[in-house]
């Protein structure tokens, strides 16, 4: 019998094989070099790793595995002919990784993306449509990908609109609304192939669960997600309020409250914030509070918890432009930038440090520096071990990125200065069951447990991360085994699944576990 420490974890094996040896190592493939003395506190990245294709859009699957699509294995952009699947446990080489065709006939490259709350599966809306031989029109197809097959199944039921860049909402109910989208491109003609004109689609739909759509045709709006607004047709900044409705912050500084109920209610608030722009980032980080990153390197806490208009303050100034950048809730509460540039898809001004900003503070803090670029059609995405997947960018770019990075944040680190990794605790015992709202359960750790967080399972895709949720449950009692208590009700934590941490009295956080509210 002898002991193996990965991430702080203590293995037990009986006995030593070839296989064995190989997982090891296949595993510490994507481990850091950590021996920064200021690991604690700004985090380390991982090495540069190979992708099979451009990972522009990602979501995590309830398994733990990452779903990615959006180009070919030459880096093209075409989710017609591919998708990859990675599971982070076999570390980060080709074996990690599946790549699959797409037999559905829908090229989803640049879709709408989000989990359907009773399965876990992924429901994609929309993408990419051809016209006279030219890309990025738009379709109206759905499909859905069953991780327990790993297939992409075209469904019987479209949209009444095409939709290329939309956005799609978890309702409380499990329904699913979706807002914005190009229709069909400006194209100026050519000798063979005639002109047309930008139109997009401001009319929001609903998906019920059995896969049915209604239109909310008295809530159409070409400010609020459609061709006006800062470009607010282009995946559509929504969240669904603490009271039920969806709230909606435009790349103008616009807010809306949509109420899907019947054929649709939109309202305008008279509060507007500073301009933002299409692919600057936004993410919602605690209950009914979104951070968003404007023009000029400024930030916001927009807070919409109340029945009345929303409340903006300001969150500091990063440290750098992040046009085509990303934020990541962490576990801990926190949120992680990375990635953009000053000037657009551009190489020169690429940002490589990351920053931390810490909502108890309204500071932002310097992090980890990235070994390369990660600009349009970049993503970034939390995973269940704590550490956050980076990929992609490119199709088109200054670069074609068919690699990731993984940052490991400060949490994961010895405070000492070594830059060792600190030991992690287990999750014993945890829900294996669906778990309902308001509802108390207990969790069992291998050490004393002092927090408790949920993490909403993510989906990324154009600088936008629009499933994430993160929540603080109250421990009343430090202890190996303690009990919280699950989000007040679907509003707030719409159906779905969320990865549940535990954290020690050195703070750091337990590998998650996932588990379902509904």
């Amino acid at each position: 019998m002898f002991n193996v420490f990965l991430l702080g974890q203590k293995i037990r094996c009986s006995k030593i094989s070839l296989s064995a040896i190989l997982t090891f190592f296949l595993i510490f493939a994507h481990l850091p070099n950590a021996t920064a003395s200021d690991a604690h506190l700004k985090g380390v990245f991982g090495p540069l790793h190979n992708w099979p294709i451009i990972p522009i859009a990602m979501m995590l699957m309830p398994d733990g595995r990452i779903f990615a699509y959006g180009t070919t294995p030459a880096g093209v952009q075409n989710g017609l002919m591919h998708y990859s699947i990675w599971d982070p446990t076999a570390g980060t080489g080709s074996n990690a990784f599946q790549t699959l065709p797409n037999i559905t006939s829908t090229d989803i490259f640049c879709a709408a993306q989000a989990h359907v709350p009773d399965t876990g599966e992924a429901l994609i809306v929309g993408g990419d449509g051809r016209v006279n031989t030219l890309r990025n029109y738009a379709n109206s197809d759905v499909n859905i990908f069953d991780p327990a097959t790993d297939s992409l199944i075209r469904q019987s039921q479209q949209m009444t609109f095409k939709r290329w860049y939309a956005t799609l909402v978890t309702l409380p109910n499990g329904e699913h609304a979706v807002l914005g989208g190009r229709n069909d491109r400006l194209f100026a003609g050519s000798p063979t192939i005639p002109a047309t004109a930008a139109t997009y689609s401001p009319t929001p739909e609903v998906r019920s669960k059995n896969g049915q759509w209604r239109t909310l045709s008295t809530a159409t709006s070409d400010i609020a997600y459609g061709k006006l607004g800062g470009e607010s047709w282009n995946y559509p900044r929504a969240w669904v309020r603490p009271l039920g409705e969806i709230f909606i912050l435009t790349g103008s500084g616009a807010m809306f409250k949509l109420d899907t109920a019947g054929t649709g209610t939109l309202l305008k608030y008279p509060l507007n914030i500073a301009t933002g722009q299409a692919f600057l980032p936004t993410i919602m980080f605690s209950q009914g509070r979104i951070l968003s990153v404007r023009k000029n390197r400024k930030s916001y806490v927009v807070d919409f918890n109340g029945a009345g208009q929303p409340v903006a303050t300001v969150s500091g100034n990063l440290a750098y432009d992040r046009q085509y950048g990303n934020l990541t809730v962490l576990p801990d509460g926190r949120v992680w930038a990375n990635g953009g540039s000053s000037t657009g898809n551009d190489l020169a001004g690429m940002a490589l440090e990351s920053e931390l900003w810490n909502p108890a503070t309204n500071i932002w803090m310097p992090a980890a520096i990235a070994s390369t670029a990660r600009l349009y059609h970049s993503t970034s995405l939390l995973l269940m071990d704590g550490t956050v997947i980076t990929g992609g960018g490119g199709a088109p770019g200054p670069l074609k990125q068919l690699n990731g990075e993984i940052y490991y944040p400060p949490y994961l680190f010895k405070t000492d200065g070594s830059g060792e990794f600190a030991p992690r605790m287990q999750i014993i015992d945890s829900p294996n069951s669906l778990i309902g709202w308001n509802q108390d359960f207990s969790v069992q750790a291998t050490d004393k447990i002092t927090r408790v967080t949920l993490v909403r399972a993510g989906a990324v895709t154009h600088t936008f991360n629009n499933e994430a949720r993160f929540f603080d449950l109250p421990v009343s009692q430090a202890g190996s085994v303690v009990t919280v208590r699950s989000p007040l009700n679907a509003n707030i934590a719409p159906p779905g699944f969320y990865m549940l941490f535990v954290w020690d009295a050195s703070g750091v956080p337990s590998i998650a576990k996932m588990i379902q509210i509904g």
